[in-house]
């Protein structure tokens, strides 16, 4: 543009300059010097036509190496943050693989774990059917154990009140017998003073010893009674000793005890 200003201004100066020459030369060499000037002014024309041309030219190379240098500079940056970026991912890929790694060998041994785990709860799955049949076995055992000792009690309980009714037909035949006693030795006595006065009371006598002889009689009855109800109350104390402590596993046989009331009916 300073140069283009500076070709405008001088141009009338030229022209000044060109109408003073033509009164100083003459007609030929006027001709000749406005070709000269005319040529002059065209390639002038056209050397300023071109210099724009390529002054715009440069302009626009020198915006182009403007842009280029900026999107060079723009494309160094995105280099460098790229490479940042790679090397950040690189390092990551780094972490994510060790992390990796450690990650499949942890699945390896919850893995493991799971499979000791599943081992221990089909272990404690056989073991509690096994607790569970066991438990079954001794709650029948319990409950078979229980009626048979429900039974001893009844068992018990009723050989304790025939050993009552018993000791108590004991202690009265033994009191028939202590009176029996004290009879037979009265007649004994009245027999021997009877027999003092065996002329005067042989009557009286006989009578006295048949009633005698019926008292011995009676009173060996009383002894065999008292004697058999002694055994049988020995049996009674045997038969609840073996009832109290019956053999574990075996159910008591109610059919080998003494029958009190075969007893009751004896006597």
């Amino acid at each position: 543009m300073d140069r283009q200003g500076v070709y405008s201004s001088s141009w009338p100066i030229a022209e000044a300059s060109e109408d003073q020459q033509q009164l100083m030369v003459s007609t030929p060499q006027l001709c000749t010097h406005r070709k000269t000037v005319a040529s002059l002014k065209v390639f002038t024309i056209v050397m300023l036509h071109s210099w724009r041309q390529r002054r715009k030219e440069v302009r626009e190379l020198q915006d182009m190496v403007q842009r280029l240098q900026d999107n060079s500079m723009k494309t160094k940056n995105q280099l460098h943050v790229y490479g940042t970026l790679v090397r950040v991912e690189e390092k990551r890929n780094r972490e994510l693989q060790i992390k990796l790694k450690q990650s499949t060998m942890s699945i390896d041994q919850v893995r493991s774990s799971c499979e000791s785990l599943v081992n221990s709860v089909r272990d404690l799955t056989t073991e509690k059917i096994r607790l569970q049949t066991d438990l079954d076995q001794r709650s029948q055992k319990y409950d078979d154990l229980e009626k048979m000792s429900n039974n001893t009690k009844r068992l018990l309980s009723t050989a304790y009140m025939e050993q009552s009714y018993l000791q108590k037909q004991l202690i009265s035949e033994q009191r028939i017998r202590r009176k029996l006693q004290e009879e037979k030795e009265q007649l004994i006595q009245e027999v021997v003073l009877a027999e003092s006065r065996e002329a005067k009371y042989r009557q009286v006598r006989d009578w006295y010893q048949h009633q005698l002889d019926e008292k011995k009689e009676c009173i060996h009855i009383m002894r065999r009674r008292m004697a058999l109800l002694e055994e049988k109350l020995r049996d009674i104390k045997d038969a609840l000793v073996s009832s109290v402590t019956p053999s574990i596993g075996h159910k008591p046989q109610t059919n080998d005890g003494i029958n009190f009331m075969q007893i009751r009916k004896d006597f």
